[in-house]
């Protein structure tokens, strides 16, 4: 966040960049920018007589930006790995091993990846969310789907003009550092689906792509709905954290065993 970057001594490249900097404090405010910024109100970059800095907020607006583009849904925005609420044993075990997920990602040769198994209401969302801002804190592109509306996505993929936001959805499956896949199992899924989500899970696979997977349903069942390849490949290639079967949504229930 702190690191600067010279970009030269050439005295009038300086003189440049500050006259721009003084135009751009004086002007409106791009949409990207942070007026609140103490440093550089905004402009992205700090003009010293001797050379020329990037601000921290620069970095910053780069993570709004990826995080704005993760798809994650508007219930979860707020959450985090600093808010989850972890007070029972199997939620503290739960948020160290998605830690130690964090911590270990860019250190492996493999890329890890994370399925996040438990009950309903056991906080898998919430923490997969926790670990996408994370990773995207440190610069990788993320991209959150709910496989209920992949599904429909895929449908409407199959012999339709499909809406520019969906398709482009589409298209960064294959290409974004890290792919969230939540509730896996949930929705019928067609021939045509079970083809994409295997293709899909495979390339990952193969081309060492993170992948991060909730589920609620019992281990058995899911193998049943997805299919034995796709969950071979999924228990493959992701570190297996257990959320427990408290549901922190209605205490009040008795728990559901998985």
């Amino acid at each position: 966040m702190n690191e600067f970057r010279k970009l030269g001594d050439d005295p009038e490249v300086l003189n440049f960049l500050a006259d721009i900097q003084s135009l751009a404090q004086k002007g409106d405010p791009s949409p990207d920018s942070d007026r609140d910024c103490p440093d550089c109100d905004g402009y992205g970059y700090i003009v010293t007589p001797d050379d020329v800095k990037v601000c921290h907020c620069l970095q910053e607006r780069k993570d709004k930006r990826r995080l704005g583009k993760s798809n994650i849904p508007k219930r979860y925005k707020n959450k985090d790995l600093e808010n989850f609420k972890a007070n029972i044993d199997s939620r503290r075990l739960a948020l160290r091993q998605v830690k130690r997920f964090i911590e270990e990602f860019d250190l492996a040769d493999e890329r890890p990846g994370l399925f996040l198994y438990g009950a309903a209401g056991t906080g898998k969302t919430h923490l997969a969310v926790g670990a996408v801002k994370e990773l995207v804190g440190r610069g990788h592109s993320c991209l959150f789907y709910n496989m209920v509306t992949l599904i429909g996505d895929l449908r409407q993929s199959h012999g339709y003009d499909l809406d520019r936001e969906i398709q482009e959805r589409l298209d960064r499956l294959y290409e974004v550092d890290v792919l969230v896949l939540d509730d896996l199992g949930a929705g019928k899924l067609s021939e045509f689906v079970l083809e994409k989500t295997y293709s899909l899970i495979d390339q990952r696979y193969s081309n060492n792509q993170c992948l991060i997977v909730t589920s609620n349903l019992p281990m058995a069942e899911l193998e049943k709905q997805i299919t034995y390849p796709v969950f071979s490949r999924v228990r493959g290639m992701c570190f297996t954290v257990m959320t427990g079967d408290v549901d922190f949504r209605n205490p009040d229930l008795a728990p559901k065993r998985l």
